[in-house]
């Protein structure tokens, strides 16, 4: 089970609430780090997943069909909130993360933890592991695209600690053989291992047993290829926030190192 994504999700919830609830108007209205979005669209995208597992609020009747692509649903979802005020995108994800954290221990706990649900676009995955999913969509969004240095918002902010962020790098690995098919697939030239560094410091090999197959990752050593990195500095550049040539040494091959992170992209 993946306890200790909880109670990093809490960690981090109590953060972005934290945050949120001292921001001025101005703050609210500043672009992220998420091209196209405002801080305050963050914050709507955040209760927008909060409450679709309490209360979902439905796009108007007279809204276009959504699209596949997962990401343009979520612009679709945000726009809808535009024209609410600060205080009202606030108190509705204060109110629904709230609740939805109320339920989320239960799913690390059998009949519940080993069921499997399908998230639309990413994969198919046990149920316990939604805590690190949450866990990693707060971080990226907190560390990344609201707070500095690539946010614009300027707060004494929490380094994660390797119980919060180790979570997170655990999503990313689980979600990597499933987000991408072919294209990650396609990019992998010879088993590849992730050396992962600092807090969230953990090992993970990528290999393709099947040529024809997909990729398969497991939390040890031994490729023919050796990608360090910070942990933090992976979550940026593997969910392409960052370039990954910029915080990462190489042992091995150059090229076949190039050609897989720099196709990876996880979400």
């Amino acid at each position: 089970m993946t306890v200790e994504a909880v109670a990093a999700l809490t960690t981090f919830q109590g953060r972005i609430i934290e945050i949120a609830s001292s921001l001025r108007e101005p703050e609210w209205n500043a672009p992220s780090a998420s091209p196209g979005w405002q801080v305050r669209d963050i914050i709507s995208h955040l209760a927008v997943g909060a409450r679709a597992l309490i209360d979902p609020l439905p796009l108007p009747d007279d809204a276009v069909q959504p699209p596949d692509n997962r990401e343009r649903q979520h612009d679709m979802h945000v726009a809808l909130r535009r024209s609410w005020t600060s205080a009202e995108v606030l108190e509705e994800f204060r109110s629904f993360a709230a609740q939805r954290l109320d339920r989320i221990p239960a799913f690390q706990k059998e009949p519940l933890a080993s069921n499997e649900i399908e998230i639309p676009g990413l994969g198919t995955y046990p149920m316990h592991a939604v805590a690190n999913a949450l866990a990693f969509d707060y971080y990226c969004h907190l560390y990344h695209d609201i707070c500095g240095p690539d946010g614009p918002i300027d707060r004494d902010l929490a380094e994660p600690t390797h119980d919060e962020l180790y979570p997170v790098v655990q999503w990313m690995m689980w979600g990597l053989p499933q987000m991408q098919g072919p294209e990650l697939d396609n990019a992998l030239f010879a088993p590849l291992t992730l050396d992962l560094t600092g807090p969230g410091a953990s090992t993970w090999t990528i290999t393709r047993p099947d040529p024809e197959g997909g990729l398969v990752v497991t939390e040890t050593g031994g490729g023919d290829v050796v990608v360090t990195s910070a942990a933090s500095d992976f979550v940026s550049w593997g969910t392409h926030r960052s370039c990954w040539y910029h915080s990462c040494t190489v042992d091995g091959d150059q090229a076949a190192a190039t050609a897989f992170c720099a196709t990876l992209d996880i979400v």
